[in-house]
């Protein structure tokens, strides 16, 4: 009985081997087809739309499981994350995947003749049987594919290892009819790229034609080309002149945001020059009239300038005026405005700044110009200010009126011995 049963199974593998060689020959002799060849072989294969994608992945772990030495461990762990993966496999993946773990196993079997039991076939026959369940969702052609067709062969085989020759035979018969739909598919490919050679010799007979045709154009084409250098010369032309046009207009430009700088600052210092003063000290007045007391203004006088222009020349005292603007700044608010208001004279516009806030900036002032060493410029006395405070009495003061009252407050700075402080409030009370 052994011995029948051997015979048998020898008559059902020797087939699959042959077919299988048979099979290696003809994808060895069928050309392979380009995107517009199989555009044009409405016959071969299903449109793509009913063929499903494959990982490949997937497909180059099928090609290591069929080779005779593997490295089961790489194998396994990529299976595994194919298996995990969080995109969802198509059935055709599905399909491929449980392939795959069946020959893992089969591999397995082989390497442990031990463990070739009747038990490990039947694992293979359940995992390639959950295989065969989706086939429903394949098409036909993309069954007919080597990859899928092993599926078969492994069943017939494992089930004549079991004894079930009758389902060996039937996996036999299907992978038969499902190979002949594979091979039918091979010769319609093969028939599309014959006709598809001869096309491309009509094509270059169309080709010789058309090169001599083109030749004849050349004199026309030498003259568009002439035609086109001409209105390319123009056109270059027309751009250099837009573009000295353009380069003219951005310099006047320049020229006359020059000219509207130095229209509203001062030539020396960089700062505001009095005619931009009186503008911002207007709209300031004008703003504050429902908070009057929150608006003062220093005017900042120099003690003995002219002594000093006439000691050590007027481009000393120039340098002293830029540097003591540059200190009265950085001692000033972001939002404070400091304008030279003639000679040796400076005011300071202080929003949101009650007597005592403008009071205490004036102070800071004096501190940091007296404490500035000025011995670089050959001047060893310190230099001081006579600032006089004023702030809004009420909203019906003007922007002179508030100026009248700095300038008051300063002059009796001056009296006070200089480099002093001085509020018009405590002017206006004492008297």
């Amino acid at each position: 009985m052994k011995f029948i049963s051997h015979i048998i199974f020898i008559i059902l593998v020797v087939p699959s081997i042959c077919i299988s060689m048979c099979q290696a020959n003809e994808l060895a002799k069928v050309p392979v087809l380009d995107e517009g060849e199989t555009k044009k072989s409405n016959l071969l294969h299903i449109p793509p739309t009913k063929m499903l994608p494959i990982n490949p992945e997937l497909l180059f772990l099928i090609t290591q499981l069929k080779l005779k030495s593997i490295e089961k461990n790489k194998i396994e762990i990529a299976l595994a994350q194919l298996t995990l993966s969080t995109a969802p496999l198509n059935p055709a993946e599905q399909y491929l995947l449980l392939v795959a773990q069946a020959l893992l196993k089969e591999n397995a079997n082989d390497k442990n003749s031990e463990s070739r039991n009747s038990n490990n076939s039947s694992n293979i026959i359940t995992v390639l049987e959950q295989a065969g369940k989706l086939s429903e969702q394949i098409s036909e052609q993309q069954l007919a594919q080597p990859e899928f067709l092993q599926l078969h062969l492994l069943l017939a085989d494992h089930y004549a290892r079991q004894r079930k020759y009758d389902l060996a035979y039937l996996e036999k018969k299907s992978y038969l009819t499902t190979y002949n739909i594979y091979r039918k598919n091979k010769r319609i490919a093969m028939i599309a790229s014959l006709e598809q050679s001869f096309e491309v010799k009509d094509k270059k007979a169309n080709n010789a034609l058309m090169e001599s045709q083109n030749k004849l154009k050349i004199r026309r084409v030498a003259e568009v080309q002439d035609e086109k250098a001409a209105q390319q010369y123009n056109f270059t032309l027309i751009i250099s002149t837009g573009i000295v046009f353009v380069l003219i207009l951005f310099r006047q430009l320049r020229i006359r945001n020059k000219l509207i700088l130095l229209t509203r600052t001062d030539a020396l210092t960089g700062l505001s020059n009095r005619n931009t003063l009186f503008k911002h000290g207007e709209k300031m007045v004008s703003s504050f009239t429902e908070q009057p007391e929150e608006l003062s203004i220093l005017l900042l006088d120099l003690d003995h300038f002219k002594k000093i222009n006439d000691s050590f020349g007027h481009d000393i005292g120039d340098e002293i005026l830029m540097a003591v603007s540059d200190l009265v700044k950085e001692t000033m608010r972001s939002r404070d405005l400091l304008a030279r208001f003639g000679g040796d004279e400076f005011v300071a516009l202080l929003p949101f700044a009650d007597s005592n806030k403008a009071k205490a900036i004036a102070m800071r002032i004096n501190e940091k110009i007296s404490q500035y060493d000025f011995s670089s410029l050959v001047l060893q006395s310190r230099v001081t200010f006579s600032i006089g405070v004023a702030t809004m009495a009420d909203n019906k003061m003007s922007f002179d009126d508030l100026l009248h009252d700095a300038d008051l407050a300063m002059y009796q700075a001056k009296d006070q011995g200089r480099n002093t402080v001085i509020c018009y409030q405590n002017i206006s009370v004492a008297g």
